[in-house]
């Protein structure tokens, strides 16, 4: 009994450090970047789209189609803010008096498809994607991060069928 009593009060500390939550930042990429670069690059097409389909001469679908890219932009630009949000949280980048923080670069902007069908097109195909990649990561991620990514699929999914 003092054996095992001699076995346990020396491995006891070591095997419970494995069931104490870590304080230690992740280490690697961060799976919730991409969802959050796509959430950018979806915003600045949908910006595009309707700038290019907001004209005085808009016919009715031009201004339909301006519209719902007025309100997917919304929506993926509060993704992205949140999925940075959530990136800031878990790995809070260490607070300097010397430097100050450098923007985040934004997404490059492609240029808007030319008629309504393709810019239709290029929206749902970007939202789709984007759905994809957030179910793929929902399997992966714990709680509140999987929650936050089921939301934004079906957020994607839903402006997809409004598009169609």
């Amino acid at each position: 009994m003092l054996a095992a009593g001699a076995v346990l009060l020396l491995t006891g500390p070591v095997v419970l450090t494995g069931c104490a939550p870590s304080t230690r930042a992740p280490t690697g990429p961060d799976p919730l970047e991409s969802p959050a670069r796509r959430a950018e690059a979806d915003a600045a097409l949908a910006a595009a789209t309707v700038a290019q389909m907001a004209t005085p001469t808009a016919a009715h679908a031009e201004s339909a189609l301006a519209t719902a890219a007025r309100a997917l932009a919304a929506n993926r630009m509060a993704h992205a803010t949140t999925l940075r949000a959530e990136l800031r949280r878990v790995r809070p980048s260490p607070a300097s008096s010397s430097t100050t923080p450098r923007p985040a670069m934004p997404p490059p902007i492609a240029p808007p498809p030319a008629t309504v069908a393709s810019a239709r097109t290029a929206l749902i195909q970007a939202l789709h994607a984007a759905q994809d990649e957030a179910s793929m990561l929902v399997i992966s991620l714990p709680g509140y991060r999987a929650a936050l990514l089921a939301s934004i699929a079906a957020c994607c999914a839903t402006h997809a069928a409004l598009l169609s």
